[in-house]
């Protein structure tokens, strides 16, 4: 059980050291965000140390993304929720503008304007879904 919490908290750092560089921040720059120190951040990353469901929340709103980010491509099993599995396809299957669609999604505040941008999506996804 311990070497598996250990190898899902190197897999949540290797995302969060990903998600950070694709956006051009440091570790400082995270740190200030949960008011820690870059150090700190350094140890998340590498999986030394665990970072709380609150911490990771917050730096997936900061990185405009969705807490689950930093579980993609861990193995169903390996999360124990193997049965929703499907319903979110790992990041080397997601198309590279996900993660901008995400960032873009997560900077609306208005509900109305986010179920227009919900509906808008589905519809081109159904369109793109029906025969020709």
């Amino acid at each position: 059980m311990r070497t598996e919490a250990e190898a899902i908290n190197r897999h949540i750092g290797d995302r969060l050291r990903i998600l950070r560089k694709k956006r051009g921040l440091s570790q400082a720059d995270l740190g200030a965000v949960l008011d820690v120190s870059f150090q700190q951040m350094g140890n998340y990353e590498k999986g030394k140390d665990r970072i709380s469901a609150g911490a990771l929340f917050m730096l997936a709103r900061f990185l405009g993304t969705s807490p689950a980010a930093f579980f993609e491509g861990l193995a169903p099993a390996e999360t124990g929720f193997a049965e929703d599995a499907a319903d979110y396809p790992a990041a080397s299957e997601r198309p590279p503008q996900s993660d901008k669609l995400d960032a873009a999604f997560g900077r609306i505040r208005s509900q109305r304007d986010r179920a227009l941008a919900v509906a808008l999506v589905e519809t081109i996804a159904r369109r793109d879904e029906s025969p020709a």
